[in-house]
């Protein structure tokens, strides 16, 4: 009104308006529309992963630092013809096209959706055939071993399918998530009933950390063990006459033959008391060469085989003189 009033008086009087004259409208522009997507939601949700449950933390966590989760859970009406409503979810709906994979964006997204219409698409993606799924992943989850993966590898494993059940509908409790750990450990952990007995029963991270600690334990264990195989093992013959200039002595060569032998041995009963698979094997495979290595270094040949150069010579010689007496 103030401004349409200047533009009139400003022609009556014959002069042009000025910029003062006239208020143009103000353009306001949210922090969040400048922000870096990926700097909030390092994750790339993906079905071929069906990381959906680390995703969802993310972007909420990103749409509540800025009081868009209306967005997305449908609390709030939509308001299209809203300027700021209409600026405020068309950047929701960029995050979410800049969050996912390509696989997912050709599955649920479509012209001229909202926000709320791409996360409750691409959530549907993730929690379809819900019973069928529900019973394969809770076969996986009481089937799973630790075979000979680490501590670590495992809790993540068993904590992933857990997040997946989750995610289907069928919830694992802590205390279900630990018995099942347990029950999947390799043989060489078995002291851990203790931690099964305890009442109450340690949550997962706890028990994850006793069970590290564990795992370190028993490598140390492997170690010394090896060290001391060794030293028993190779005993003096480790510390024989060095070689000579002639080649070396036989005490020397054989001492070598033994340490050679004990490094092997060593490293099986290693392989053994770290829980490996193929420990038994290293063991029979280090066997013959530990026998080896403390037999004579010279042998007869066998019935049969050729004559050493220079043998036969000798032989012949003690032969003419033997007629010849």
């Amino acid at each position: 009104m103030l401004a349409s009033s200047a533009t009139t008086a400003s022609h009556s009087s014959g002069t042009l308006p000025t910029a003062d004259s006239i208020s143009a409208p103000a353009i306001l522009v949210a922090p969040y529309t400048t922000i870096s997507v990926k700097s909030h939601v390092p994750v790339t949700l993906e079905l071929n992963h069906l990381n959906f449950n680390q995703w969802s933390p993310f972007f909420t966590s990103l749409c509540g630092k800025f009081g868009l989760l209306p967005h997305i859970d449908g609390m709030a009406a939509a308001r299209p013809t809203d300027p700021a409503w209409a600026i405020a979810d068309s950047c929701v709906r960029s995050w979410l096209l800049g969050t996912v994979g390509t696989d997912v964006l050709g599955l649920a997204a479509a012209p001229d959706q909202t926000a709320r219409e791409l996360w409750v698409a691409i959530k549907r993606l993730f929690e379809a055939n819900k019973a069928p799924r529900a019973i394969f992943l809770s076969h996986k989850f009481h089937s799973m071993t630790q075979g000979d993966s680490s501590i670590d590898e495992y809790c993540q494993q068993m904590k992933a399918t857990a997040d997946a059940l989750r995610d289907v509908g069928r919830t694992i409790t802590d205390p279900e998530l630990v018995l099942n750990l347990l029950r999947g450990l390799n043989p060489r952990f078995a002291s851990t009933a203790d931690i099964a007995d305890s009442h109450p029963l340690p949550d997962f991270a706890t028990t994850r950390e006793k069970l590290v600690l564990k795992e370190l334990r028993l490598a140390n264990e492997g170690t010394v063990a090896a060290q001391t195989a060794f030293n028993a093992t190779c005993g003096p013959a480790c510390r024989s006459a060095s070689p000579t200039a002639g080649g070396g002595s036989s005490a020397g060569r054989q001492g070598g033959h033994v340490a050679a032998a004990t490094v092997a041995a060593a490293a099986a009963a290693a392989a053994v008391a770290s829980g490996r698979r193929d420990g038994a094997a290293m063991v029979a495979a280090a066997a013959p060469s530990l026998g080896a290595g403390h037999g004579h270094p010279h042998r007869p040949p066998a019935p049969g085989s050729a004559t050493p150069p220079g043998q036969s010579g000798r032989n012949s010689s003690s032969g003419a003189r033997r007629r010849r007496t």
